[in-house]
């Protein structure tokens, strides 16, 4: 059992830390790394999105409850996280960056991978995480800025969240999940030397968001902000699968369902919160660190959910 613990968990965060140690050594140049990140985000991990949704043989229904079960957690999380934010007193400044950190998960960059790898044996699991997925991406950024829009009244308001939406509405993995869905609903294909072509870059999207993941992954971050950050990155990884674990044996998910479900809720916090902190004006450095160490601590969540779902 442990063994197919590590073997699922450990390719993911080993093509992590090649990144990590390919930015340390300066293998190749720091531009590269960047160009890296924008080609998973806008080339490749969308196509694997495109095809993987777009192929999935199961109904539709089948996913819709796990689907519900991600989005419903996000109540009592956020709950939690907020109510321990006030227990901590943390700053106003910072309780926005808090909370996104509390709840969105790294679905694509690390979430994917993990079940890929931990699901092998099942070739729809792909497909089934992408449809679970491809709803609650659009969710996670909503929330966010909701959560990071400033309290005060002045006009920066909307001239802060007006770039952010807009960022939203043109993700290019929101706009792959909602391009596959459409060709799986309507059971669309494209034409065979498209289709192959987007196939292709799409079989590239694991590895290169992975060493991104990993080449992002700036442990001077964490500096002074260790105690809120790690706070934070708990609700995520610890607390979010044990909400999950009740939600899933009320609504009777069982089988990969449940694991690709607690898998999800149990994934780091998303980089994007990183950039969406800096754009709406919260606490970035404390996002960037929440980054870093809820990637760390979603290995032995990871582990955990895998040893009791398998």
């Amino acid at each position: 059992m442990f063994g197919m613990v590590l073997n699922s968990l450990a390719p993911v965060f080993l093509t992590m830390a090649v990144g990590v140690l390919l930015r340390r050594l300066r293998f190749l140049p720091e531009g590269f790394f960047g160009g890296l990140n924008q080609l998973a985000f806008w080339v490749c991990l969308p196509c694997m999105l495109f095809t993987e949704i777009a192929r999935c043989q199961v109904a539709g229904g089948a996913v819709l409850g796990a689907t519900g079960i991600v989005a419903l957690a996000l109540i009592p999380v956020l709950l939690v996280a907020w109510a321990l934010a006030r227990a901590l007193r943390v700053p106003p400044a910072s309780r926005s960056a808090f909370l996104q950190g509390a709840y969105r998960g790294n679905l694509a960059y690390v979430g994917i991978p993990v079940i890929a790898c931990a699901l092998s044996g099942n070739v729809q699991a792909a497909g089934l995480a992408a449809l679970i997925m491809a709803p609650i991406t659009p969710l996670y950024n909503v929330v966010g800025v909701l959560l990071l829009l400033p309290r005060n009244n002045d006009g920066n308001v909307w001239q802060r969240a007006r770039p952010t939406l807009l960022a939203i509405a043109t993700n290019p993995l929101i706009i792959g999940c909602l391009l596959g869905l459409a060709a799986f609903a309507w059971r669309l294909t494209l034409p065979v030397m498209l289709g192959k072509t987007v196939e292709i870059l799409g079989k590239a999207g694991l590895p290169t968001a992975l060493l991104a993941l990993g080449a992002s992954l700036t442990f001077e971050r964490v500096k002074g902000h260790f105690f809120l950050a790690s706070v934070s990155s708990l609700i995520r990884v610890a607390i979010g699968p044990l909400i999950g674990w009740g939600l899933v044996a009320a609504f009777g998910i069982t089988g990969d369902l449940r694991t690709i479900t607690l898998l999800y809720l149990a994934c780091p916090v998303a980089v994007a919160s990183y950039v969406m902190a800096d754009q709406m004006g919260a606490d970035k450095d404390l996002a960037g660190a929440i980054v870093v160490l809820s990637t760390i601590y979603a290995f032995p969540a990871m582990a955990a959910v895998l040893l009791f779902t398998r």
